[in-house]
């Protein structure tokens, strides 16, 4: 029987993962790629080994590698609002640079008509006429007659100083129009990113990474660029913060085709909306998502059964004691994946009972295979083992 079209959806269950394209980011040191685990100020903080090696972005070029995974993730952030445009660094803002040379000017002119002002005021004091002291001394009427033109010079420059100070040289309205007149010019060379985000699971150490695809009008058709750029964020949690980003080093009047913005934690990439191939799945259906991806690469094999997912809440956690969260559980599995009880040894023979059982019950199990065919089997379980 079909459904009524207009009746009221069937409503949507809790969607707690993402399956997304996960994007690693490596840099070049010494001829050998590292990856990116942090970002501080503008360093990256690379992993060499066990040790934590800084390496600049700014100085010397520094190749930049990065590696794609389809990946399942229970932990996502809230990333909206997300604007991404052409942009000016300050220094080269048109608005600014005008309102700049504005200033400048009145600062000239200002200047000028002060000198100005002062000769005037000199002349007329008979202080502004110079005599040679190899000469004989002039008479006062001569004196008088070269101050006098000495003033009425300065009168004159101070003037064309004051007008040249009150005209659209230095007026913010001639600054405003010739700014404008600049900005047709798209001589852009910065990208803006702004968003907001938020996460329920608290991110203590986040960072991002933005890859700015842009050609220019030297490039050949269908080619294209990329930059990268990495800026450190205070920590985030569940109040929404906006987040604001300028990107420079642009080549001035450059074209924007896309902008990604991933989002990290302590060198884990955390899913957001607006991550790659992002879907939400359902418990079940990340299970499936698992159990296929796993069957696929086990063809043949003999394996015990194993969880795949169900790691407690943080505030199933705090429910548990000490040694419930570290110790070792045995879950019967059926060869479907159903859990058929818990218990605390191998032989299966002490069951559990309470939250511990609970839990166990909810988690997701691989069956056992035997050369590849699907049985029954025992999985053993650690709950702080259980990354999904």
């Amino acid at each position: 029987m079909a459904s009524d079209p207009g009746s009221p959806a069937a409503p949507v269950g809790p969607r707690p993962y993402v399956l997304y394209m996960r994007t690693d980011v490596s840099v070049e040191q010494h001829k050998k790629l590292y990856p990116v685990k942090d970002v501080s100020g503008r360093t990256f903080i690379v992993a060499d080994g066990t040790q934590l090696v800084s390496v600049p972005m700014v100085g010397e070029p520094h190749q930049i590698e990065f590696g794609h995974a389809l990946t399942l993730a229970r932990a996502s952030a809230s990333l909206t609002n997300l604007v991404t445009e052409r942009a000016y660094t300050p220094w080269s803002d048109p608005r600014m640079k005008r309102q700049r040379d504005a200033v400048t000017a009145e600062a000239a002119m200002g200047d000028k008509a002060s000198l100005a002002e002062g000769k005037m005021i000199a002349a007329m004091s008979k202080g502004y006429v110079l005599i040679d002291s190899q000469s004989s001394p002039a008479s006062a009427a001569a004196q008088d007659a070269e101050s006098r033109q000495a003033a009425a010079d300065a009168f004159q420059a101070m003037n064309m100083a004051e007008e040249m100070r009150s005209s659209n040289i230095t007026s913010g309205a001639f600054a405003q129009l010739a700014a404008e007149n600049d900005m047709r010019e798209e001589r852009f060379d910065a990208v803006s990113i702004r968003f907001t985000v938020s996460s329920e699971n608290f991110l203590e150490k986040p960072y991002l990474v933005a890859i700015t695809r842009f050609h220019t009008k030297d490039d050949k058709p269908g080619e294209a660029r990329n930059a990268v750029y990495a800026r450190a964020l205070e920590s985030i949690g569940s109040k929404p913060t906006n987040v604001d980003v300028l990107q420079g080093g642009m080549p001035p009047g450059f074209e924007l085709e896309e902008v990604q913005v991933h989002l990290y934690d302590n060198g884990r990439e955390i899913p957001t909306e607006v991550s790659p191939k992002c879907v939400p799945l359902s418990r079940d259906d990340a299970f499936e998502y698992l159990k296929i991806e796993y069957l696929a690469g086990h063809k043949g094999d003999t394996l015990p059964a194993v969880a795949a997912l169900g790691r407690p809440t943080r505030e199933q956690q705090l429910q548990l004691t000490p040694n419930q969260w570290k110790a070792d559980y045995y879950v019967k599995v059926s060869r479907d994946g159903v859990p058929q009880g818990t218990y605390t040894d191998e032989a299966c023979s002490q069951p559990v009972d309470g939250l511990v059982a609970e839990l166990a019950g909810n988690v997701r199990y691989y069956p056992a295979l035997d050369k590849g065919r699907l049985v029954d089997g025992t999985a053993r379980l650690s709950l702080r083992q259980l990354q999904l």
